[in-house]
């Protein structure tokens, strides 16, 4: 993802989307995963099937790995991402999405 970064070293919008998404699939990947996130974000799992690909339900996911750092981990190494690229796909998100 970095190759394409822009001058503030952020993603494009459409990698930093991947990425959410990819993210999203591994936390749909594991019933306790997923679980945990819809109990912390207050979402409903019809509200996530119904609004998965928008910008606000990305930022949600990207927030909440961001916040537990085991989880994040675990993602990057099961997905071959590095773990430092999650806040800028984020900060794409939160900065040019569709919200």
């Amino acid at each position: 993802m970095r190759k394409n970064n822009d001058r503030y070293g952020m993603p494009p919008i459409e990698s930093a989307r991947q990425l959410a998404l990819d993210a999203l699939l591994f936390l749909l990947g594991d019933s306790l995963r997923i679980t945990k996130f819809l109990n912390v974000t207050g979402m409903e799992a019809a509200e996530l099937r119904a609004h998965a690909r928008e910008d606000a339900t990305l930022v949600a996911v990207l927030e909440y790995l961001l916040a537990d750092e085991t989880q994040l981990l675990v993602f990057a190494a099961n997905g071959g991402h590095d773990p430092t690229d999650i806040a800028p796909a984020l900060e794409r998100l939160q900065r040019d999405g569709d919200m």
